[in-house]
């Protein structure tokens, strides 16, 4: 990598962290399509396994809500692994115009749903239903782009959940789809220890962003600072389509 990739990769790692502590998530939708500006895209989610496994690890057993969280969702946990490995395997075939296609729709589709948010609510007794279905559209989608945030929030949003609750399943679905796509990205090669070493260095980057965006949380406010990330991703989904068809 050139200096000016390396440049790009920190203030990418640091931006999604700062992300991240403002808001609490938002560490892979950042990262990933700025990186995949200036390398191919499957070695940019590759980058992406030390930082979001090991923080997301640190988050899902705090509150002692992680047997509970199994309990009530294990037929999505199932689904999400399994479809996540599915396309995973898709995502490595492809060459690095069409990933970055779809990296690009993926994250240009986020924006629209936060644009124009559809607000329901889901009983109980449809949850039981609906957990494989979501699982299988988050893992669809995540093994192609490590975006699985965008059904899995917009599904946890829509149960309702409490607080704590929310952040424990929210973070073990990441840790469920995050294994079998970075270890299929092993599998073929694409994570080497190279990328394995630079993914280690990077989450230090994160957590130096996160600290910061902790602070500026206080700062900022929230609405604001969300419409204008939506805006900035738009563009870099657009520029990500451009390079996809280019």
């Amino acid at each position: 990598m050139g200096l000016a990739t390396l440049a790009l990769g920190a203030a990418a790692f640091f931006a999604g962290g700062a992300v991240k502590g403002v808001i609490g998530l938002g560490l892979p939708l950042v990262a990933v399509p700025v990186l995949a500006s200036a390398m191919d895209p499957k070695v940019a989610v590759a980058m992406m396994t030390v930082p979001v496994l090991s923080s997301n690890a640190w988050l899902v057993f705090r509150g002692n809500r992680f047997r509970d969280t199994v309990r009530r969702f294990w037929p999505m946990i199932l689904t999400l692994a399994g479809f996540t490995l599915l396309s995973a395997q898709l995502f490595v075939q492809i060459d690095a115009a069409t990933a970055s296609l779809l990296l690009g729709l993926a994250v240009v589709g986020f924006c629209a749903m936060q644009l124009f948010p559809i607000k329901v609510e889901i009983s109980k007794r449809a949850e039981r239903w609906l957990n494989p279905g979501i699982g299988a559209v988050a893992g669809l989608m995540g093994g192609i782009s490590n975006f699985f945030g965008p059904p899995v929030m917009a599904y946890m949003i829509a149960l309702r959940l409490e607080k704590d609750t929310f952040v424990a399943a929210v973070t073990l679905f990441f840790i469920v789809g995050g294994v079998p796509l970075y270890g299929s990205l092993a599998w073929h090669g694409v994570l080497s220890e190279k990328v394995l070493i630079a993914s280690s260095i990077a989450a230090i980057i994160v957590l130096a962003g996160v600290a910061i965006g902790t602070k500026l949380r206080r700062f900022v406010q929230q609405e604001s600072f969300e419409r204008y990330l939506i805006g900035v991703l738009f563009l870099i989904g657009l520029n990500l389509i451009w390079h996809g068809f280019a």
